[in-house]
């Protein structure tokens, strides 16, 4: 800052008819006490410092700032207060007391105990759920076996119920699952319609489910217990969880406002099925399955027809119909599930590979059930086998799709690391004729051979174990031979490549 324009605006800036020093000076004959005098000391620090060279000579010693007086500047840039934020939920009771309550009192009070609203920083029903749920996982087996105690309650403390089994449970002998499946039963005949709920903090509302998250809990505890990560759930109780999890199939969450690009969720289809209701009780039909053959490996060959789970295949075939089905998280939970059907159920699958992944008139629906396989499903000899139609379909119209994607996400990255693991394996050779791993490398735009040969060398430098000579061999061969081709074609189309 310098020139007389400059000093000129200073100055104006700095008089005693502006900022705050001047607005205590017009005060006529008012005394200033120590604190005034620290306030206009430091606004003269924080504003004056960083033109105190600038400064006429005669403002000078009235308005720069003194070192013996003053300390350094606050710095530039925006101001903003900083410190502790409670943002803890807050419960009307310590666990320590909601512990020492008998269980009839605990039941009575979570009936019973109200918050105000709005209530910004009171107890809330979500705190004392909190309360709830850390008392349930000190005794799980206990409320579980009285969880038919709880009917009637709001549906934030039976949430908390079944999360507190979830997380309580594992290694716990169960005697009697009836309190259970009668709780369970109760929250899932709840009218649950789209509803204006009130926030507990704000007082506003929303439109929203009351009912959603107990019944993704339940959705949850189920395909839990079916894969054994909880309690052993014995075989005689296999009409009760199937109860439960056909109502569970036909919850309208996700919604298609779920799934659109606009709406209110922006995961992918298999991740929204983790997060879903529906999504989580398609998981728990093919939990059931694993359940039933886990426990009962006499009642069907392996490969079979699904005979042996007749409600488990009408509730798969149900959700292939599109007209009935038309959601792409749904058939993503399928497309997960391709290794399981191969090993469970050869023929079915077989049977309804179509429907899965259409050849004909090719959709969304497919597409979407086909990358989530590749995506997530590890690779399976077996399956494999079965979809040599659909890999070959795969490759053959790599071109047609745009890099629309991260490389991370895009189906055929995924695509060329099954053939590479296929191919380690021994399950291919791409000097044969009509190879589909030499099929993918002469079709596979750049980034995305780049990106697969990448896969590999990272999955050598991370294995915990040494890689078998075979398997090196094999790597080695194929390196050799995308670097013999990048040679003969004077590197064009293996900048990514080879760099």
């Amino acid at each position: 800052m310098n020139g007389p324009a400059t000093n000129s605006k200073v100055h104006e800036f700095c008089s005693p008819q502006r900022g705050a020093s001047a607005q205590v000076a017009g005060v006529a004959g008012a005394a200033v006490d120590r604190a005034t005098r620290e306030t206009i000391l430091r606004w003269r620090v924080n504003r004056l410092f960083w033109v105190k060279d600038a400064l006429p000579p005669a403002m000078r010693p009235r308005h720069a700032p003194r070192d013996a007086e003053s300390s350094k500047p606050e710095p530039l840039g925006f101001r903003c207060w900083s410190g502790d934020v409670d943002v803890d939920v807050r419960s009307p009771l310590t666990g320590g007391a909601f512990h020492a309550m008998p269980f009839a009192e605990q039941v009575d009070y979570l009936r019973m105990w109200q918050p105000e609203t709005p209530n910004w920083d009171g107890p809330t029903r979500e705190g004392l759920a909190g309360t709830f749920l850390a008392e349930v996982k000190t005794k799980p087996v206990f409320f579980f076996e009285n969880a038919s105690q709880f009917t009637g309650l709001d549906p934030v403390y039976a949430t908390a119920l079944v999360r507190g089994f979830s997380e309580g449970l594992e290694g716990k002998g169960i005697l009697n699952w009836e309190p259970f499946w009668a709780f369970a039963s109760w929250v899932l005949a709840q009218p649950d319609p789209e509803t204006e709920i009130q926030d507990e903090f704000s007082g506003e509302t929303q439109l929203e489910r009351r009912w959603q998250n107990s019944r993704l809990e339940i959705a949850r505890f189920l395909d839990a217990i079916l894969n054994d990560k909880l309690a052993s759930l014995p075989l005689t109780e296999r009409a009760a969880v199937w109860q439960l999890i056909d109502a569970l199939t036909r919850d309208p969450n996700p919604a298609p406002a779920d799934e659109a690009a606009e709406g209110k969720c922006r995961m992918d289809p298999f991740t929204l099925s983790l997060n879903t209701v529906r999504g989580e009780a398609m998981h728990a039909v093919f939990s059931f399955i694993h359940w039933i053959r886990s426990h009962s490996p006499e009642a069907a060959p392996s490969g079979g027809n699904l005979d042996d789970v007749p409600e488990a295949r009408a509730a798969l075939e149900a959700r292939l119909d599109a007209q009935l089905e038309p959601s792409l998280t749904i058939r993503s939970v399928f497309g997960a599930n391709i290794p399981r059907l191969a090993h469970w159920a050869e023929v079915w699958l077989c049977d309804h590979l179509g429907e899965i992944f259409p050849a004909q008139n090719r959709n969304e629906l497919g597409d979407i059930a086909w990358s989530t396989y590749l995506r997530f499903s590890q690779v399976n000899s077996k399956a494999f086998t079965l979809l040599h139609q659909q890999y070959t379909a795969a490759i053959a119209r790599m071109l047609q799709d745009g890099l629309v994607e991260p490389r991370d996400r895009d189906a055929r990255v995924s695509l060329g690391q099954h053939l590479v693991l296929c191919y380690c394996r021994g399950g291919l050779d791409f000097e044969q004729p009509g190879d589909l791993l030499a099929a993918f490398f002469a079709r596979a735009p750049e980034p995305v051979r780049a990106e697969v040969l990448a896969f590999v060398g990272r999955s050598l430098v991370q294995s915990n174990e040494p890689i078998p000579p075979e398997i090196f061999a094999r790597l080695l061969k194929l390196w050799n031979w995308q670097v013999q081709r990048a040679t003969i074609g004077g590197g064009a189309g293996y900048q990514e490549v080879v760099a």
